[in-house]
Formats: C-alpha cells, structure tokens, sequence
C-alpha cells in the first residue's frame, strides 16, 4: 500500500503565486506543501519584466478602472517585503531598480495620453522635467539634446525575478517536492506523488490549489484564457546603459515597456514588451525583429542599433476567461467544492491572490495544523528554471 499524507493544503505549480502562497500559509501555521513536475518559475513567472505595478500603466486608459484600483498598493507591499517588514520576508531578493520611468514624445497625443495618466495617478507619478529643463534625473538613454519629450518618474519597482523564487524556495525548501510528471487530483480529492526512485505517495490534502498557470486547463469548471506575447530581446555593446521605461503612444497600451537585465555571461540585455509584443504575435520571428529595429530606431534615434543583436520568443498569458476576452481587471480565484483554481494576471498581484486564497480557506473552516514534513526529506527538490535571454536555443541575429 502506498504511504498516505495529510495535509492542509496542496499547492500544484511552483510559480510566484504558488510559492507566495507557500509562503503566505506557513507563515500562519498551514501544513501547505507545494508540489512541482518542472523547474521552479517556468513558464510564465520568469518570462515577466520584474515590473511592480502600481496603475500607472493602466491609467494610459484615461480612467482609474479597477485594475489600477488592484495594483495601487503593491509597490509598497513589495517594498516592505524586500526590507523585511512585510509578511513574507524577501530579503536577499535584488532591486534591479527602485522605479521606472513613463516617457512621452512629441507627439500631442502621446504627450497627452501621459499627462492624463499622471493626473490619474497622483501620488505614484510624478513629473521630471520638461522640454528645456535640466535633464540630469531622465534616464541616460533620454539625455541626449536630440531627445525632446517628457518624462515622468513612476513608483513601480523591478525585481530580479529570478532572486525573488530562490529566496522563498529556499525559505520553505522543505514543503516543496519535484513530482515525476504532472499531478493528477482523483475523484476522491486525493494526489499521486510520484517519487523518481521509491513507491507512490498519496497526498489527502483539505483544500488543494492549482496554481498553474495554462497547467490549470484540467479543470473545466475553472475555464482560462491564453492571451500572447511576442517578447523581444536586444543585447550588444551600443546598447545605452539600463533602462526601466514605459514609452506612450496613442493607445491604452504602452508603445514598448523596456526593461534591462543581465545574462548568464554578464552581458546587458534589453526586454521588450507592451505594444511591440503585443501587435508582435501576428508576426514571424524575422519580421518582429525588423519590427523591433524600427521602433527604436523612430524611438532612440541618436542611438546606433546596427550592431546590435535580437531574439524573439512568444509565451502565452493564462488568465481567469473574460467574456471580452481581454485583460482581466485582478486576480482570479474559482472554486469547486475543495479544490481552487487561481491565477494571479500580474506578478505584482501575488500577495493580493494568497491573501484572498486564504479567506476561502476560512469560509471552508481549513485551520492550520502542524505538518511534519520529515517523511519528504529524501524527494528531490525542483530547481530554478532559467531566463529566456539564457536559453540555450535561441537564434540571435
């Protein structure tokens, strides 16, 4: 017979918001464990930009609808983590930057798309400099005197992802387990853990959480959305230095959502999202990067971008379905019976969906029990998976 386990809760997906969650439950004495058939952040979690939203983004749309309700207090949240006053201690995690930037050409309706995002958002963003002025707080990049926009200074910060997973798994290594394959739940509310060497386990968890991403299409009570992305990465040395920025157009979304990092070997890499990806799904990997070439050229053209170097890859967004199809506004959190389906939309809205997670854990009268987790101390532990711009079959050109 195959060795039982009772638990309080059994997290399936090892992103940031099944690993928030760990965190978020054994904090409050859960017996949570989280269970992971791949590397830890795979998927979507380390194909995010670091960004910590705080509705600036959204308040291009010349409204504060609920999304910039939603993330309005992450930043803080974050913040208080990172210096080990918040709930979840991420100390050791990296700052890749203490806020962005949200800059706008000469263009008058990108000029005023920006203006009215910041009076929307007062309080988290405030106004550099104008045309003329002194220029010293823009980034590098936009102090060049062919540059005539505005800039605004936005309280977003940029997490080194990557540095944020290993805090927490090593945080709560112990009730986290490498599964051989994917979890299966059975009709009894049971899981299968399949040990790479010895027998099966079963888990009898009271309430089990897919935290999944696209992994959670199992459920179909629980229906999801894929919305693409068609990312962009540029590296070589006439690349400016680091940049964290958000460039206005005309639309609701960003013109492109820069920000910079450091691959395997040291060497400064541009990410780029917003329009660019977004439009960029409905382009080959050639054309995106011819794409990606012009509007940093229309963009940054002080800048010489022949020798540098780009690669494209495409990820799939899993969301909580809309009837629109488009953004979901926050989190997504469903329910059948004992078993839930959760999605966090932005990596800044972690903490917002375990918090929320946890008040369904109360309606369902799940209390915390100790949970000796000795009896997993021999399975394998899943490792960190690996940023794009390090992949090892990426075609550069």
């Amino acid at each position: 017979m195959n060795p039982l386990f009772n638990i309080d809760v059994a997290i399936v997906g090892g992103g940031i918001a099944g690993l928030w969650l760990l965190a978020r439950l054994r904090e409050r004495g859960y017996g949570a464990l989280l269970i992971e058939s791949d590397r830890l952040g795979t998927g979507q979690t380390l194909c995010a930009q670091g960004i910590i939203h705080g509705g600036a983004k959204y308040g291009l749309r010349g409204y504060a609808g609920p999304t910039a309700e939603a993330v309005a207090g992450m930043p803080d949240l974050w913040r208080r983590c990172l210096n080990g006053e918040g709930d979840i201690d991420l100390r050791g995690a990296a700052l890749l930057a203490e806020q962005q930037y949200l800059w706008a050409t000469r263009a008058p309706t990108s000029r005023l798309v920006a203006f009215f995002a910041s009076k929307l958002m007062r309080g988290h963003v405030e106004k550099v400099a104008d045309e003329g002025m002194a220029v010293s707080d823009y980034p590098p990049v936009l102090r060049h005197p062919d540059f005539h926009g505005t800039v605004y200074r936005l309280d977003e910060p940029i997490v080194d992802v990557a540095s944020v997973l290993n805090i927490l798994a090593e945080r709560y290594r112990d009730a986290i387990v490498r599964n051989r394959g994917p979890v299966v739940l059975k009709a009894d509310g049971n899981l299968t853990l399949h040990h790479p060497e010895r027998a099966q386990w079963v888990v009898r968890p009271a309430v089990t959480v897919f935290a999944a991403g696209a992994g959670n299409a199992g459920l179909p009570w629980a229906t999801l959305q894929l919305r693409p992305l068609h990312m962009v990465m540029a590296r070589g040395i006439n690349l400016p230095g680091p940049l964290y920025a958000h460039c206005v157009g005309a639309s609701e979304v960003p013109r492109l959502t820069v920000t910079s990092h450091y691959d395997a070997s040291g060497r400064l890499i541009w990410y780029l999202g917003g329009g660019l990806a977004e439009e960029g799904v409905r382009r080959d990997r050639r054309e995106q990067i011819r794409a990606a070439r012009r509007e940093l050229q229309a963009l940054l053209p002080w800048v010489d971008w022949n020798p540098v170097e780009f690669a494209t890859f495409t990820v799939q967004r899993a969301e909580a379905q809309q009837r629109s199809r488009g953004r979901p506004a926050t989190t997504g959190v469903f329910r059948d019976g004992r078993v839930i389906a959760a999605w966090p939309t932005k990596l800044a809205l972690a903490p917002l969906l375990a918090e929320q997670i946890e008040e369904v854990l109360r309606t369902l009268d799940v209390r915390p029990r100790p949970l000796d987790l000795r009896p997993l101390a021999d399975w394998p532990r899943p490792e960190i998976g690996v940023y794009p711009w390090d992949w090892e079959d990426l075609a550069w050109s």
